[in-house]
């Protein structure tokens, strides 16, 4: 991908949590180490992750993503990336639907050249889904401090990974996601280092794609899709 080509890049740490419990224990703060928790709302988050049958995006480390919030329809787009320490920084392009998707899934309008090109004419079909309760919380500097706006927003997830034929999930987890908004990277790193020790806290490599798609069908695809996450 050039330069040019790029799209903006997403910086998150991701970290799991072992209960549901910590989730809910960390919903309840009003402040860690510097930083002040404004809770906002919780959400019910469905997507579906879609490919071609020769997995034509899996094979280049590229994440397609339909997600629905709410009514509205969201595409978004994931490339490879690089994770150092507790952060992943991906490249990632999101455009809004006009309408609910229908399988086989077809491009509506032009999203990106590479993208384009391997699925050109080409219907896409689900082959990861998951459905996530999130509670998301503002993180802000400390009080007295002028900048008002979020430094990052904090997202409590409960995961269920289910394949496209099956109402049952096949695994569900818990997942803390702390993305950069008007912060740096460095409250990043020291936001999630403080709720690690906190509460035990174990950081996470993966994606939510790429532990998808070990559960359902085995740990050798996370070669394939470890740049997508």
């Amino acid at each position: 991908m050039t330069r040019a080509q790029r799209p903006p890049l997403e910086v998150e740490a991701k970290l799991l949590a072992t209960r549901e419990r910590h989730l809910r224990a960390i919903a309840c703060l009003d402040s860690i180490g510097p930083y002040r928790l404004r809770g906002r709302d919780a959400v019910r988050l469905h997507s579906a992750y879609v490919d071609t049958e020769d997995l034509a995006l899996v094979r280049r480390g590229i994440a397609l993503r339909l997600r629905r919030h709410g009514s509205q329809w969201e595409l978004t787009a994931k490339w490879g990336g690089r994770v150092a320490g507790l952060v992943h920084a991906r490249p990632e392009l999101t455009v809004t639907l006009p309408r609910a998707p229908r399988y086989p899934f077809h491009l509506q309008a032009p999203l990106h050249p590479v993208i384009d090109r391997l699925v050109t004419d080409r219907g896409l079909s689900p082959i990861l889904i998951t459905r996530i309760h999130r509670r998301r919380i503002d993180v802000l500097p400390a009080a007295g401090k002028a900048r008002s706006q979020p430094l990052a927003e904090l997202a409590l997830d409960r995961v269920r990974l289910y394949r496209p034929t099956q109402r049952t999930a096949a695994d569900t987890y818990f997942e803390v996601e702390i993305e950069r908004l008007h912060g740096t990277r460095r409250d990043v790193i020291r936001l999630a280092e403080l709720l690690r020790r906190r509460f035990a806290l174990s950081p996470s490599k993966d994606s939510k794609f790429a532990r998808g798609l070990a559960v359902l069908y085995g740990a050798n695809v996370i070669a394939r899709v470890r740049r997508a996450q």
